[in-house]
């Protein structure tokens, strides 16, 4: 392993995952959302809400406003220029990460990085969004990430590099599963002793890759409470919050390994009691309020970790 590295570079390949995690599941979500958005069996009461709600700036009436209007949407999300967190945006915002460290990644994953930003930079992709093309690109851009997870990791030396950019990629992955969750038990009342249907709950699940393994690890009703053992205390699933937080306690190990300051001691006494708190929660006697209070909770305290962590290695001020 690499017995140090510039914090610029270390910044770069942390961001680059963060931004193509987050592109990741925000394709993953929209993917999700429209497909179900033709089941006109579906009794859909948020449309394209949560999605909205979580990558965009756009105003409570905005959202409303457009919350089904799939044509809006698919370019807002993906190719508008205005969308800070659009596909176009945070694909080119990678791409700079990825060119400053550039000599910390490999040749075949900055072609990857390359290939994308050319593909959703095309001129004429609004346009074939409009029509019977959407679907296709969607899947293509699904796709490419698919491969560019399977790039990183065939490729990667598992150095520094990989350290910050596990971190990077997991904290954002966390964060994305928290937020939908709360997203979905928010209009129930965080409710677990309901008895939503599965329908319901479809969403959510496809949107995290988690529904063939809860189809075949929960086969009873009521779901409420079971959505919640596997996408927050599930350490199968890769997408839960406590299995996405030993990845990130796993790399913190490895970076702080042969540093002695006190501010990395307490930095990861400080990681080491969140992980516990989720990790030693009882969901079987789980209540309403505690559901709320630990999702809540987790995510201010993994924000406040990402401010410390970049403050720490990054210098940031």
């Amino acid at each position: 392993m690499e017995v140090n590295m510039l914090s610029r570079v270390a910044d770069g390949i942390y961001w680059l995952n963060r931004y193509m995690e987050r592109t990741d599941g925000m394709l993953l979500t929209l993917n999700t959302l429209y497909i179900m958005s033709f089941d006109q069996e579906t009794n859909d009461h948020q449309g394209y809400k949560p999605l909205l709600e979580y990558y965009t700036d756009l105003s409570d009436e905005e959202i409303n406003q457009v919350q089904y209007n799939t044509n809006y949407v698919l370019k807002y999300i993906i190719c508008d220029a205005k969308n800070v967190n659009s596909v176009k945006n945070l694909i080119t915002r990678a791409r700079e990460n990825a060119r400053g460290s550039q000599d910390k990644i490999t040749k075949e994953l900055w072609e990857h990085i390359n290939s994308m930003y050319h593909y959703i930079n095309a001129p004429e992709l609004p346009q074939r969004l409009e029509t019977a093309e959407a679907i296709g690109i969607l899947s293509k851009l699904n796709k490419d990430f698919l491969l560019y997870n399977g790039i990183f990791h065939v490729t990667m030396p598992r150095g520094l590099g990989w350290c910050f950019s596990s971190i990077g990629k997991n904290l954002e992955r966390c964060l994305q599963t928290i937020t939908f969750t709360q997203a979905y038990y928010k209009p129930i009342n965080f409710n677990l002793e309901g008895d939503e249907d599965f329908l319901y709950w479809r969403k959510l699940l496809l949107s995290l890759s988690g529904y063939e393994l809860y189809m075949k690890s929960y086969s009873n009703i009521p779901h409420n409470r079971k959505v919640v053992q596997q996408v927050i205390f599930n350490k199968d699933f890769a997408h839960s919050v406590i299995y996405t937080l030993g990845l990130i306690e796993t790399s913190l190990n490895c970076l702080f390994k042969d540093n002695h300051l006190s501010e990395a001691r307490t930095m990861r006494n400080h990681f080491g009691r969140l992980k516990s708190a989720v990790e030693f929660t009882d969901y079987h006697h789980l209540t309403n309020q505690q559901l709320q209070h630990v999702l809540e909770d987790t995510k201010l305290q993994l924000n406040a970790f990402s401010t410390d962590f970049s403050k720490l290695f990054f210098s940031y001020t």
